[in-house]
Order: C-alpha cells, then sequence, then structure tokens
C-alpha cells in the first residue's frame, strides 16, 4: 500500500498509530446509523482493531484488507477513512467520515482516489458499494462517481439485508 495525494487530500494507510487520532471521531453513535458496528471502547481497543487490520489480508488468505486514514491539508486533521476488500478482481468499498467533516466533499474525493488505485495498481475490474436504502448522501455520493445500481445482486455478492441497496462500477 502507498499514500494517495488529492488537491485537498492525504490518504495514508492506516496503521495503529492513527487510534488516538480517531477514536473521538468514531464515538459518535451518529456515524453508526447506516452501518452494523459500533462506537470503539478505547483507544487500546481500536488500535488492537488497527493492528489487526495492518496485515492488509484475511486470516485466511481469501481477502486483501485496504484501509486509508483520511488527511484533510486545509484542516490539517484527520477527517476519517476509506476502506477497501480485495477478492481477486472484485473489491467493496466503504467510507466513514467523522460528523465535523460530512458535507465538504471529502467523501467523494476519498473514495473517487481509492477507486482510482485500486483500478490502477491492483488489477481490480470492478467495485462494489452497498449501502443503506435510507442512506440518501451515500447514494447521490455513489451516483456522482458513476456507480450503477445492481438490480438483482447475485451470489456472488453476499451478505446483503433487505434495507441494503447495491452499487458497482467498472474499470474502463
Amino acid at each position: 500500500m502507498r499514500p494517495i495525494t488529492t488537491d485537498r487530500l492525504r490518504l495514508e494507510p492506516l496503521e495503529p498509530r492513527h487510534a488516538p487520532h480517531f477514536y473521538e471521531g468514531l464515538r459518535d453513535a451518529g456515524l453508526y446509523s447506516w452501518i452494523d458496528e459500533k462506537p470503539p471502547q478505547s483507544v487500546e481497543w481500536l488500535r488492537a482493531r488497527y493492528e489487526r487490520l495492518q496485515m492488509r489480508r484475511s486470516p485466511d488468505g481469501s481477502e486483501d484488507w485496504l484501509n486509508w486514514a483520511i488527511w484533510s491539508v486545509e484542516e490539517k486533521r484527520y477527517v476519517g477513512y476509506v476502506q477497501a476488500t480485495l477478492r481477486g478482481s472484485r473489491g467493496s468499498v466503504a467510507y466513514v467520515l467523522f460528523a465535523d467533516a460530512q458535507g465538504k466533499g471529502f467523501a467523494r474525493e476519498a473514495v473517487a482516489a481509492m477507486i482510482e488505485e485500486l483500478f490502477a495498481n491492483y488489477n481490480v475490474t470492478e467495485v462494489y458499494a452497498s449501502v443503506d436504502r435510507r442512506n440518501l448522501q451515500s447514494c447521490v455520493l455513489l451516483a456522482e462517481l458513476e456507480f450503477e445500481r445492481v438490480t438483482n445482486p447475485t451470489d456472488a455478492v453476499a451478505g446483503l439485508d433487505d434495507n441494503e441497496l447495491l452499487f458497482r462500477i467498472r474499470a474502463t
């Protein structure tokens, strides 16, 4: 993994050293309205999680785990993270922006940069994102990035529940 730079952001490979910078931002319960996670219990708990993620590979070796911390050059602080799980030539992506960093275009810029990186350097040919259908901001963001809605998801993309929509973008 390498850092990714955009006009306003620097995406850094996520490491345990990021835990103290992320803890307070990830404590906001509102962030978990659309994702099946809970706020971190402590900085130490978050650091241990980031140590596992820093392996960059699932224990069984079937997935690559790529996680980047998002640093805002303008605001001189971390504003969230983006992540990709790769299985062969297919990836799935997600992101979390701290509440006070939302609505500034950071998510759009970071996700676009990550997808470009996946297509250019990881032999990924298609990227998926699942979104809670009530999360209108994420649905709009994916449409702006030219993801298409997958109307008949197959069992190749497992784990969707009734409230989730699936989106896909393919390398050109």
